[in-house]
């Protein structure tokens, strides 16, 4: 059986289409923006602050002088990613745990994983401005703070 010159065609046109449909994948990916900060910005600000302060729930959770106090005492000490990490190795030294990435994704599944040092910190410097510490219910049922 003889084959047509546009079915051998046809042929040797498939992986030629499959290699540029790959490449254009790969490039659509690679422009792909990802929202998670690397490094903190005023964008990442604007986020937290909004975020924090209630953003647009219609409920106000904390003041927003409450929420730039919390960002500054998380800037200072927790590395937004770890090439944040790598850049600035002195300024994060004496703080061993989750980046400001990993710390995203844990409080959004579970908001009492804050570290205790972090928390910490945020009741040293932020409580002219009105943090008092977490709070929690006790076995009795009612609420201690701590912090």
């Amino acid at each position: 059986m003889l084959r047509s010159p546009s079915s051998t065609r046809t042929r040797r046109r498939v992986p030629a289409v499959v290699a540029g449909v790959a490449l254009l994948v790969l490039v659509a990916s690679g422009c792909h923006q990802d929202n998670t900060p690397q490094f903190y910005n005023s964008l990442t600000k604007d986020n937290f602050v909004q975020g924090c302060v209630g953003g647009s729930t219609g409920t106000t959770l904390a003041s927003s002088s409450l929420c730039q106090c919390l960002y500054t005492v998380v800037t200072g000490m927790v590395p937004a990613s770890g090439a944040d990490e790598k850049a600035n190795p002195k300024k994060y030294s004496g703080y061993s745990g989750p980046n400001f990435q990993q710390l995203n994704s844990l409080v959004k599944s579970n908001p009492s994983k804050v570290p205790t040092d972090l928390q910490n910190a945020w009741a040293d410097q932020c409580a002219s401005e009105g943090y008092q510490g977490t709070t929690s219910t006790t076995s009795t049922g009612g609420p201690t703070t701590t912090g």
